[in-house]
């Protein structure tokens, strides 16, 4: 077995970052929609993802997407002011029914049994770098979550 190669945790903390950037800049604009287009509009869309520069915004129902189309370019403006760069914004609309709403998951339950928890799991080794991780991760995903991130 290879030996591993550790780095500082201040790159691995920047590789993370830099992964999650996309959704910093959701979560930033999330936290301003209703400034953005005004609490009316706020409960009946939302900024979905960025991809690719392209703003996806998700509307209940018809009507208020065809609203956002009306005033896509103040919308794209208004973002752009906030210092977020999109080169155009897509609108789509939301089809799931409302009837499933009150079906809410457990998210809270599904973390708990995440086979990545090391919580009540027992620790084994990877066997590409010997690092411990939890079994239930191994298991899942035949190595630790650091060499499954390398591989894909």
């Amino acid at each position: 077995m290879d030996k591993r190669k550790p780095e500082t945790l201040k790159n691995c903390l920047k590789q993370f970052k830099k992964s999650w950037s996309e959704l910093d800049v959701i979560l930033s604009l999330s936290s301003q929609w209703i400034n953005i287009v005004g609490a009316d509009l706020a409960k009946e869309c939302r900024p979905l993802k960025i991809e690719n520069n392209i703003l996806t915004i998700v509307a209940n129902n018809p009507q208020w997407r065809q609203a956002l189309l009306y005033n896509k370019h103040k919308l794209k403006e208004s973002i752009i002011r906030l210092g977020i760069h999109v080169k155009n914004i897509r609108i789509i609309q939301n089809y799931q029914d409302n009837k499933y709403e009150n079906n809410f998951i457990d998210t809270k339950k599904i973390w708990d049994n995440h086979p990545s928890r090391v919580k009540n799991k027992e620790i084994i080794l990877c066997k590409n770098c010997n690092r411990p991780a939890p079994k239930g991760e191994i298991e899942r995903w035949g190595s630790c979550t650091f060499c499954w991130r390398n591989k894909n």
